[in-house]
């Protein structure tokens, strides 16, 4: 059928689609991608973090004893808040660069460099219930919830391993002293998480090939949106071209004309007309040639190389330039004023030919 969205998207509607913030873009690879570089960044600094986990625990617990001792003053209130504050932010520093870097380059790697405004324009269809339940239904929403079900089993199923293989240490954990505790929670925390951020990157994988799949189906065209297309973008600016084209062919088949010319009648400097007359082939003297400004001046130029002669005559030039066509015969009114410049050039050939 005509509507039917059978044709590949033109380089036009992907750009149109690409200025509106329409890419083909998984956010499970930036989800697991983010987590797979936090355990990575949680492993590196696994004993450093330990230690200083622990200094934060064993001070913030060992003030729970002297709490009635204290004199709570906004100036000890504050001192003790920027103390935990900076010491819980030499923890995650490190972490938290890590995320906004990874996810900055997992965006930049899936689009390239791209800001659109048209994403931050309100859509209230979005908060419209009836087009929510008309999303949640569509084969894309079901789509998405079987994604989300399988993602969800999957991931358990990952994290209840990794637990059950270290079940030993998590009930023996309570009973270790705080340093050993927090290395072995930590340890079995990093294992399960690098499981699961290798099992998400897995999928991303997969949810990416159907994003790009589900992107490329939705810029598909109907053979009408392609023709209508053509003719609002592509046709002008190819007629364009094919007109400066055959201008420039033109112009280049008239300058090959005026070496043939038996005369040039300028104006002298804004027009020039070059005439040709055979009287076995035509009825009047013809307009092989003729241009105003840049183009008389080539046109003189043309003449001069090829010693064809040249006169200044400017009614009539002006007459031949406004009235008759390249190609054209000179019409009636004008035979008698033609005449007699072609009667003075061949009066100047025979000279020249004498001498």
């Amino acid at each position: 059928m005509a509507g039917d969205k059978t044709e590949a998207p033109t380089p036009r509607r992907r750009q149109d689609a690409r200025k509106k913030g329409q890419v083909a873009k998984s956010m499970e690879i930036n989800t697991a991608l983010i987590l797979l570089s936090s355990f990575w960044v949680l492993k590196a600094m696994g004993p450093g973090s330990a230690k200083m986990y622990e200094a934060l625990m064993t001070r913030s617990f060992s003030s729970l004893g002297t709490l009635g001792t204290v004199d709570f003053t906004l100036a000890t209130v504050s001192s003790g808040s920027i103390g935990l504050s900076l010491a819980i932010l030499r923890i995650i520093a490190p972490l938290v660069a890590v995320i906004v870097v990874v996810g900055i380059v997992a965006n930049v790697g899936q689009v390239g460099f791209l800001f659109s405004a048209e994403a931050l324009k309100p859509d209230f269809q979005r908060i419209n219930p009836i087009s929510g339940a008309k999303r949640f239904v569509s084969l894309r929403g079901v789509v998405d919830l079987f994604k989300s079900m399988i993602k969800i089993a999957i991931v358990g199923f990952v994290v209840y391993g990794a637990l059950k293989k270290n079940m030993m240490v998590l009930i023996a954990a309570p009973r270790m002293n705080v340093s050993a505790s927090v290395a072995a929670l930590l340890g079995i925390a990093l294992d399960a998480g690098m499981r699961v951020g290798m099992v998400m990157l897995i999928i991303a994988a997969a949810d990416f090939l159907y994003q790009r799949y589900e992107f490329e189906k939705s810029l598909k065209m109907s053979k009408q949106e392609v023709r209508e297309e053509m003719k609002q973008y592509e046709n002008p600016q190819l007629k364009a071209r094919i007109r400066s084209r055959q201008r420039q062919m033109a112009m280049n088949r008239m300058m090959t004309a005026v070496p043939t010319a038996d005369v040039v009648i300028t104006n002298p400097t804004h027009f020039a007309i070059a005439l040709k007359y055979d009287k076995a082939k035509m009825h009047a003297p013809q307009v092989v040639a003729k241009g105003q400004r840049l183009v008389a001046q080539r046109i003189k130029e043309k003449a001069k190389e090829h010693n064809v002669p040249t006169v200044e005559n400017k009614p009539l030039a002006r007459s031949l330039f406004s009235s008759v066509e390249i190609g054209e015969e000179i019409p009636g009114e004008l035979y008698g004023a033609v005449a007699e410049v072609l009667a003075f050039v061949y009066r100047l050939k025979e000279k020249t030919r004498a001498w």
